[in-house]
């Protein structure tokens, strides 16, 4: 019998470990999120952590958070009575008030109250993950637009202020291949394993600032990489899954929503013009 007993599968250790793991990556790829850089930037600078891009952090977040939801969910089930002795008075056995469940109810309003109207501590969090996405930003190798990767090759040359034959025969130069008019710059960095910033300092015919930064994998390319940073005015990595989304997506929102990044409405009059060479 008692060989039996040992051998049976446990639902309740299964849901555990898994909530456990589950937990892990959502506090690690939440971090990350957390301080990485807007969208923006991440995207025109191909900004990776260990060896992640902002994109696939954001899809390991989301993708653990439902596993953490569901396995969540399990757990509960299984353990529905021991949930719901918390909830019965120590004396008479009866549902009724507890001053610890209340105190977890204070506490969650708090939070909520304190995010909601941005009050210590809670704001200095934010405001500590805003000026850590703020610090990736350079403006001397920032994107012509915001999401200037999307752009076609033709529209970047427009946008850097030289003609089309111009940014074919700079690129040509450099030996990237796939050149066409019509090509999209993310797609022309990616089959150059490149980053679109590169290629918008190549057809500006603009020097690079460092070696390598900006290069996927971390390896050096002829001429040397700009550097991976930015600002922009995204969500704040961080809470839950469907931030997260947002934040792969196009910025954020790493361990779920946020509010507005360090774009052009967070900069001050002298940062914006500064970053558009004003």
């Amino acid at each position: 019998m008692d060989d039996v007993r040992k051998s049976r599968f446990s639902w309740r250790a299964l849901a555990s470990v898994v909530i456990g793991v589950a937990f892990l990556v959502m506090a690690v790829s939440g971090s990350i999120l957390f301080v990485s850089p807007p969208g923006r930037v991440a995207n025109w600078t191909d900004w990776r952590m260990l060896g992640y891009s902002k994109h696939e952090w954001a899809d390991l977040h989301i993708a653990f958070g439902v596993v953490f939801l569901l396995s969540a969910m399990i757990h509960l089930v299984l353990n529905i009575r021991p949930l719901i002795s918390y909830f019965r008075n120590r004396t008479s056995r009866r549902i009724g008030l507890r001053r610890e469940w209340v105190a977890a109810l204070v506490l969650s309003v708090l939070v909520f109250l304190g995010t909601r109207y941005d009050v210590p501590p809670i704001s200095t969090l934010l405001s500590f993950g805003e000026s850590v996405k703020r610090s990736w930003e350079e403006p001397a190798v920032a994107a012509p637009i915001p999401h200037a990767e999307l752009l076609t090759l033709k529209e970047l040359a427009e946008k850097a202020g030289v003609t089309l034959e111009q940014a074919t025969e700079r690129l040509t130069k450099q030996e990237l291949k796939g050149i066409a008019d019509d090509i999209v710059v993310s797609e022309l960095a990616s089959q150059n394993n490149t980053t679109p910033q590169r290629i918008y300092q190549i057809v500006k015919d603009s020097p690079s600032r460092g070696p390598g930064a900006g290069h996927r994998g971390g390896a050096s390319e002829s001429g040397g990489k700009g550097a991976a940073k930015g600002g922009d005015g995204e969500h704040r990595g961080g809470g839950g899954g469907g931030g997260g989304g947002g934040g792969g997506g196009g910025g954020g929102g790493g361990m779920g929503g946020g509010g507005p990044g360090g774009g052009a409405g967070r900069m001050t009059l002298t940062e914006f013009c500064q970053s558009r060479g004003i």
